[in-house]
């Protein structure tokens, strides 16, 4: 039950302010020890695969939905290349502690980003 009390409130934080519940997950699992940092890392990028994938199935029913088939190319090109270079570098030079570090700084600069928006 408590596992669908963290779903539930990661969701209802993600819809308040507007972005992605995989950048709550991944805290909220560090936080209850989870797994490694590595795992937990891993876990996140497939929730946010899975509701990445519901939203653009969203999308393709809205009548008035395009897709800029040169700019997605890049992207998806991009992301592959990113993806590749991040999980060689996690693999074989970055600790778990470091990981968590990285983790920590990301969501403490969407916060801060997020706070200066709306409120100054």
């Amino acid at each position: 039950m408590k596992d669908v009390s963290y779903g539930g409130f990661i969701g209802f934080i993600s819809g308040m302010v507007g972005i992605g519940g995989g950048i709550f997950l991944a805290p909220l699992l560090h936080l209850t020890k989870w797994d490694t940092p590595k795992r937990i890392a891993a876990t996140s990028s497939f929730f946010i695969l899975v509701n990445s994938i519901a939203g653009l199935g969203g999308q393709f029913l809205n009548p008035e939905f395009s897709i800029e088939p040169t700019i997605t190319i890049i992207l998806m090109f991009t992301v592959l290349i990113g993806g590749q270079i991040g999980s060689r570098l996690s693999v074989q030079f970055i600790s778990p502690i470091n990981i968590k570090k990285g983790t920590a700084l990301l969501i403490a600069f969407v916060g801060v980003r997020i706070l200066w928006k709306y409120l100054l």
